[in-house]
């Protein structure tokens, strides 16, 4: 499968399966988005670990639950 230049939104992707999912598609070239809903300090972390190996990926706050 050819991800790289590719463009990902993993909802939740500052902890759990979110983040190992982030890391994952980051790794194979793909430029992550990940949603976080209250701890922006975990999102940026992830951002920033992304970044520091060459991946791009940025966090944007957002509720994605169905009510």
């Amino acid at each position: 499968m050819k991800l790289l230049g590719r463009v990902a939104l993993v909802t939740g992707g500052s902890r759990g399966i979110g983040k190992a999912i982030s890391f994952a598609l980051a790794e194979a070239g793909v430029a992550v988005v990940l949603t976080y809903l209250e701890r922006q300090d975990a999102a940026q972390d992830v951002v920033n670990r992304i970044v520091a190996a060459s991946g791009q990926a940025m966090a944007l706050q957002m509720d994605v639950r169905y009510r």
